[in-house]
């Protein structure tokens, strides 16, 4: 029976309960909006499932093939506007809905709650687009993937390395050749609960209620990244960057994941996925054939995934690139996590009983200047000053 004792050794990837063959695990949320898992002694028959296919206590590596890497950035400028980066998750999502497959990814439901969910089309799987930086909701999608794949239809999914993880011991490390697994380079996992409260607080002060938030969006471009909610009202507009906005600057200060995030042990090069993808700023000093419109660093981790790649290269601009160059450039989350604030304790007993206003004074108060910069950057931006300044503090730090 699975017991958590002690919440940084739990990442919630929801195998346990997926995988419970008499449904006695439930996911229950704590205090600081996080899920774990409950077991309920009554009807546990002791068969220890929940523990074999814990990926915290049966941890998977992936040390068979040397990573491939890859710059990308899609052709389809529709695609590569909407998309958070380069466009590739668009692009994968394509080649399985082709085949008659599914695509499970994350997405805000009606009540505004990040879930894994699955889509049978192209225009379905538009919701997955974006950045959403909170811990989504994986429910029963490791059932539903079990299932589809066992009728050998092709499934995507993607996720945090944890619950890519997490599904590749539900299924036992089985590698089913009609599986494409993705995961993300994560910085951390926010609590939902902080980012309702937050999305409530906007729908309040607009007069509008939230139907989509994306923490990251090229509203002002891909150097400029923006968070931006989308309200019923679309004459409402939200687009704020990390200088301004609440739930980017607590993220960026380590004070709103999960306990699991500052020890995280899914953060290694060699991962159990196919693909692993991430950021790539600097996509334009590598290649002439690359816009300032966003890149994507794709690592390849299986035959599997070089297979599909081959076929997808048609579909962007690409170059082959130096893993270890890449990891030093934009990927030093692969292997890092991030340090515990030490004000985190506190802010998470303050999220039971302060307003976002009482948060945000206590723990991000605005400045006048950096008032003076939220309002300025976005003009600066427009007539070019902000891409200028970039430039030059990429050209400092990789020289350094």
């Amino acid at each position: 029976m699975i017991e958590i004792k002690d919440k940084a050794k739990c990442s919630g990837c929801w195998a346990c309960e997926n995988a419970c063959p008499v449904h006695c695990i439930a996911m229950l949320e704590d205090e600081e909006g996080f899920h774990y898992p409950h077991v309920n002694i009554d009807c546990c028959i002791e068969c220890h499932r929940c523990e074999k296919v814990c990926p915290e206590l049966q941890p998977m590596l992936n040390d068979t093939m040397p990573i491939k890497s890859f710059i990308v950035q899609h052709k389809d400028s529709d695609i590569l506007r909407n998309s958070t980066s380069g466009g590739f998750y668009s692009a994968i999502a394509k080649y399985a809905i082709d085949r008659g497959g599914v695509v499970f990814g994350a997405a805000f439901d009606d009540s505004m709650t990040l879930c894994h969910q699955c889509a049978e089309t192209l225009n379905e799987c538009n919701k997955f687009r974006g950045s959403k930086y909170v811990q989504s909701l994986v429910g029963n999608t490791f059932q539903q993937v079990k299932s589809i794949l066992k009728e050998g239809r092709m499934v995507v999914y993607s996720g945090t390395p944890c619950q890519i993880s997490g599904l590749y011991c539900f299924l036992d490390g089985c590698r089913y050749d009609n599986l494409i697994t993705v995961d993300l380079v994560c910085h951390g996992t926010p609590s939902p609960r902080l980012l309702k409260k937050y999305l409530e607080y906007q729908a309040f002060i607009h007069h509008n209620k939230v139907r989509d938030y994306r923490s990251r969006d090229k509203f002002y471009g891909y150097d400029y990244s923006t968070a931006t909610i989308f309200f019923e009202n679309p004459k409402d507009k939200y687009h704020q960057g990390i200088e301004s906005d609440l739930m980017l600057r607590l993220y960026f200060k380590n004070l709103i994941s999960r306990p699991s995030c500052y020890s995280c042990h899914f953060k290694t090069i060699n991962r159990v996925s196919d693909f692993t993808i991430f950021d790539c700023w600097d996509a334009t000093s590598v290649s002439s054939i690359f816009s300032r419109n966003g890149a994507t660093n794709v690592f390849i981790h299986s035959e599997n995934g070089i297979k599909v790649f081959d076929y997808l290269k048609e579909s962007f601009n690409w170059v082959e690139s130096d893993t270890q160059l890449q990891i030093d450039k934009d990927g030093i989350m692969l292997k890092h996590f991030v340090p515990l604030n030490p004000q985190r304790a506190d802010f998470f007993r303050d999220l039971q009983t302060m307003s976002i206003e009482q948060l945000e004074k206590k723990y991000d108060y605005k400045s006048v200047l950096r008032k003076v910069i939220a309002f300025a950057k976005p003009y600066l931006f427009n007539v070019g000053v902000f891409r200028i300044y970039l430039n030059l503090k990429r050209k400092i730090r990789l020289h350094q």
